[in-house]
């Protein structure tokens, strides 16, 4: 029976980052049902559920590893677009902000009006308020 599961998990795709995610979110959708019985939750959560199962016996690696690659440069740019506004929170004298081609962060010293900002490492220069 063990050798059964082994020959039928192997060269499934597993867990990913996205996986995880969908993970968390259909918890966090488990818990919301509880709050707020809705048909519209119920829904979303079997969606996510059959979504997940889905992506995880999936033969197709090359596939799921680009929805995967999508999925983490989507997550990058949300995070570091937080970051800088918690470290411009944080550190009242210098505004940082985010390049729109790399998202590099950049910090500029505040107070010095509308500025041109070149990217240290991409040379892409964006107009901003200091």
């Amino acid at each position: 029976m063990k050798e059964k599961l082994y020959r039928f998990l192997a060269g499934r795709y597993g867990m990913d980052d996205l996986n995880k995610f969908l993970f968390a979110l259909e918890i966090l959708l488990i818990v919301l049902s509880f709050f707020v019985p809705n048909i519209i939750i119920a829904i979303l959560f079997y969606l996510v559920l059959v979504l997940y199962v889905f992506r995880s016996f999936s033969r197709n690696i090359v596939a799921r590893s680009i929805e995967n690659q999508k999925y983490v440069r989507i997550r990058s740019k949300i995070t570091h677009t937080f970051k800088a506004f918690f470290r411009s929170l944080k550190d009242r004298s210098y505004h940082y902000y985010v390049c729109p081609k790399c998202s590099q962060i950049i910090r500029v010293p505040r107070n010095k009006g509308m500025i041109t900002i070149t990217c240290p490492s991409c040379r892409t220069q964006f107009d901003k308020k200091s």
